[in-house]
This record gives structure tokens, C-alpha cells and sequence, in this order.
């Protein structure tokens, strides 16, 4: 480099680059024995001094909150199956295409039939009483929704989303009737069950009044166990967009079409774990922690968090920092006692 004059550099400014590169690199060693688990507990834990105990909103959408601070870390490190505000980030495949990014908004959210329809109502007719139901198709276009009468009655038939006891659960196919000359339009009869044996009028209107009461919570498309989607841009040059889906079932997401699922990501780190295995769920722990940190300018080593990380999943699962996750690593009797319980665990011991 030198003798060519690449870089323009002297050799004073070489042998003092190359120096300083070396201390850093002898700096950076450690002493064989070190006590690296107390330096990377004390590194991570001292700045969780700093934060604060409240949820932001989620950057460049102002209406998502998620949880940062220590309520976030706690949940982290314990390994909650139940986080306080579970989110998947899905990359799309036309990520340039806003209504393509609504079409698989559509697709990934929950909608009800209450949402799509323009009225529930029941009709007592001489020979029969039903409920009738009347989709909003314009709404349905509206919002890039594939719903039509078909739909619905599948979803009614499959009862998605609806308690076990729910009356939707005695409906069978006799009984959800489609309209021919209007698509729009289903008439949806009383199941026998729920009739009495002199088939009186009272059990029918009964059976009917809790028909219209449980209708409207049918989920007619999209995943049940997410709540909303948030159409997103990325931030930098491109403006590429991106979904935010608020909820659970990451498989669910990445086998939606238009969605790009080499790219789609969870902040939930058990599901992570269930859908793409430990290593993920290892490579995420150190992830999150380094994003909370980095959203109260707080930056640390990325070794003491490839620490925690190991730990909590070095067993072939990923285990909290808590009595039962120590419990299960049986690393040694010192270990548990030194957390929780000692008395017990060195009485067990002895």
C-alpha cells in the first residue's frame, strides 16, 4: 500500500493505525478465569437504571404502541409466553405497491362479519323464521377484501373463531342458505336443537335472539389470533413499505401470499423459537435487548449479550432467568442456590 501510494497514507500514520489496533485488540482479551457472567449481568442490568417504566409509541406510527424499558427487558429475560404487546414485522414482496401491501393487509387481518355486513336481521314468516344477512360489498371492495356470500358461509359453517358453546357450533349446512338471484344476500335458519319438542315459538325466538347476538363475532377472513396490520414505511432512501401485524402466529403470516417470509420477523421470542428454532430464538434475545437499549442511547458489547443469549438457550430451549428456568439448566447446586431458595437448594444438596 505504501509503495504503490493506494491510500495516501505515510508510514508514520500505517505504524500508528496499526498500534493503536493492536492495544484495542489486547484491550479487548480477557484473563483466562475472568468472571464474565457477573461483568455481562452488571453491563446489561446497570443500564436498565436509566429507563423508563412506560410503553412508547412504535417509531412512524403513532397510533402502535409497544412496550420499552424494564417492563420490556423483564419480559425478555423471564421468557414470557404472554408479552404485553406482541408484533411481526412482514416484509412484502411488492414492497413498492401500496395496494398490493392493502391486499395482504386485508388477507393477514381479522375481519368480522359484523364489520362487512349492513344488517343482521331477523324475519318471522308464516312457515319459517331466519335470519337474514346483507354484506356491504362496496365497503368489501372498498377495504381489497375477497369476501362474498360463499365465504361467509364457510366461515359461519366452520364457526371460526367462536367458543366451544357457542349456538354457530350446532349450524350445519341445511341451515346457512345462499341466495341465488343476490350474492349478497344469506338466509341463515335456527338449528333443531335448539327447538323445544312442541316446538313453541319461545325457544325458537330465543335460539334466533342468540343467532343475531353471535353472528356479528364470526371472523369471515384473515388470521383470528391478530388483532390489527399497519401498513408502514421503512425508514431510509427506498420508502419500501412493510406491515406491522399486531398479535400472534408468525407461521400463520409468513404462508400468507405477498408476504415475503425469509424477511418477517417476531418480537415474541418463544414463538420464534416454535416456528424457526433455537438458533433464531438466540440470535433474537440479543437483538431485542441491543434495540431497547439503543432506543435510550445506550449502547453495550455485543458480547455480554451473546452471554445472555447462550445461557437462556443452550439447553435445546429457551429458559427464563427465573426459578424454574435455573431449575431445569441442572447446571449445578451453587448456581441455583446463589438465585433463589438457598437454604433449600444447599439443604436438598447436603
Amino acid at each position: 500500500l505504501l509503495v504503490h501510494n493506494v491510500c495516501r497514507l505515510t508510514k508514520a500514520q500505517c505504524e500508528t493505525l496499526l498500534r493503536l489496533s493492536l492495544t484495542k485488540y489486547h484491550r479487548a482479551m480477557m484473563e483466562p478465569g475472568e468472571a464474565v457472567g457477573a461483568i455481562g449481568a452488571q453491563s446489561i442490568s446497570e443500564p436498565g437504571t436509566q429507563m423508563t417504566l412506560k410503553t412508547f409509541h412504535f417509531a412512524g406510527v403513532a397510533s402502535m404502541n409497544v412496550t420499552l424499558g424494564v417492563p420490556r427487558l423483564k419480559e425478555i429475560i423471564n421468557a414470557g409466553k404472554n408479552i404485553s404487546t406482541p408484533i411481526i414485522t412482514a416484509a412484502l414482496v411488492c414492497a413498492d405497491d401500496e395496494r398490493s401491501a392493502r391486499i395482504v393487509k386485508g388477507r393477514i387481518e381479522k375481519t368480522t362479519l359484523g364489520e362487512v355486513a349492513v344488517h343482521i336481521k331477523q324475519v318471522f314468516a308464516r312457515d319459517q323464521a331466519y335470519l337474514s344477512v346483507k354484506l356491504d360489498m362496496a365497503a368489501i371492495d372498498a377495504l381489497q377484501l375477497t369476501i362474498d356470500a360463499r365465504t361467509v358461509r364457510h366461515a359461519i359453517l366452520g364457526a371460526v373463531g367462536m367458543p366451544p358453546r357457542s349456538i354457530i357450533k350446532l349450524l350445519k349446512e341445511p341451515h346457512v342458505l345462499l341466495n341465488a338471484r343476490r350474492p349478497d344476500k344469506l338466509r341463515i335458519l335456527a338449528p333443531a336443537k335448539y327447538k323445544s319438542a312442541t316446538d313453541s315459538r319461545s325457544s325458537m325466538y330465543f335460539a334466533m335472539q342468540s343467532l343475531k347476538a353471535a353472528l356479528p363475532s364470526v371472523i369471515v377472513q384473515g388470521i383470528p389470533t391478530v388483532n390489527r396490520a399497519v401498513i408502514n414505511y421503512e425508514e431510509g432512501k427506498d420508502k419500501k413499505l412493510h406491515l406491522l401485524v399486531e398479535g400472534y402466529g408468525l407461521s400463520d403470516v409468513m404462508g400468507i401470499p405477498g408476504v415475503d417470509g425469509l424477511h418477517t420477523t417476531s418480537n415474541h421470542i418463544i414463538e420464534v423459537e416454535k416456528t424457526l428454532g433455537i438458533e433464531a430464538a438466540r440470535f433474537l434475545i440479543a437483538s431485542e435487548v441491543s434495540y431497547i437499549m439503543s432506543a435510550y442511547g445506550i449502547g453495550i458489547d455485543r458480547r455480554h449479550l451473546m452471554l445472555l443469549s447462550d445461557i437462556m438457550t443452550f439447553k435445546g430451549e429457551v429458559l427464563g432467568i427465573t426459578r424454574f428456568g435455573i431449575a431445569k439448566m441442572k447446571e449445578s447446586v451453587l448456581m441455583l442456590a446463589s438465585f433463589e431458595k438457598t437454604t433449600d437448594h444447599l439443604f436438598d444438596a447436603a
